[in-house]
């Protein structure tokens, strides 16, 4: 019994994953990455993320995809967008649960929501800010200074439209990809538990969450990790052998 409840909670752990990485590439997909690239990419990162605490690995998963899409903007925002959908997801479930049944909203979940808030209202603001400012600069300022401010104002306009070029006509995807892997993350989560002959609630996924992003440890999230790690780790070797035996070919031949 417990060889088929392991193996069931492989497949899920398998389609969570792809459920992300699926998410990731919805981001990046115009920026003609090859996909035999993408993947490995994207298990490496994931492999760091898993080891090293805090989200830090986000500083790396940055760096990988600024290198394979040749642009740091792309980098940036692919990972950021990724992250906001992500919690956006994460939270619409854990906020409700919070707040109508434990009456108990923790920390980890009202940072999560302030992340998204500032995310949004930073989205939202922008573009009257920027007219504004760059109505003012021209009608008001003539000074050097200002030429540099118009300047940097136009730079961070065109970061501000292409972040918006990544999602446009995705939001609703983007999230529903979201949604879906947290919830199949929350069963895979509750029969890696039951392994041990443990429980596992909604609460007790919070209490997951809550590890998470104060960096605090427990056998189970120990188990967990290093688990994912182990199969990520696989995953990783494999793609990424098979693309550089087959997918530098590939790319040979798109150039």
């Amino acid at each position: 019994m417990k060889i088929f409840t392991g193996i069931l909670i492989l497949i899920l752990f398998l389609t969570v994953h792809l459920i992300k990485m699926m998410r990731m590439y919805l981001i990046v997909m115009d920026q003609k990455i090859l996909f035999d690239r993408f993947v490995p990419a994207y298990l490496r990162t994931t492999l760091v993320n898993l080891l090293v605490p805090y989200k830090l690995g986000e500083i790396y998963r940055i760096g990988v995809f600024y290198r394979i899409s040749g642009g740091f903007k792309t980098g940036f925002f692919s990972v950021l967008i990724d992250r906001f959908f992500d919690t956006l997801a994460l939270v619409f479930i854990l906020l409700p649960y919070q707040l109508f049944v434990t009456r108990q909203v923790t920390v980890p979940t009202l940072l999560l929501a302030a992340f998204l808030a500032v995310v949004l209202i930073a989205y939202r603001v922008f573009m009257p800010s920027y007219e504004f400012l760059n109505r003012y600069i021209i009608t008001k300022r003539t000074s050097k200074r200002s030429m540099m401010a118009l300047a940097a104002l136009e730079k961070v306009s065109e970061w501000y439209v292409y972040a918006r070029e990544l999602v446009t006509g995705r939001y609703g995807i983007l999230f529903l990809f979201s949604l879906a892997a947290w919830v199949l993350e929350i069963g895979v989560l509750a029969g890696f538990t039951g392994l041990f002959g443990q429980s596992f609630k909604v609460s007790d996924f919070g209490s997951y969450i809550e590890s998470i992003v104060s960096g605090a440890s427990s056998v189970m999230k120990t188990r967990y990790t290093l688990a994912s790690a182990a199969v990520i780790a696989v995953l990783t070797v494999i793609f990424t052998i098979r693309y550089l035996v087959l997918g530098r070919h590939k790319e040979g031949d798109l150039q």
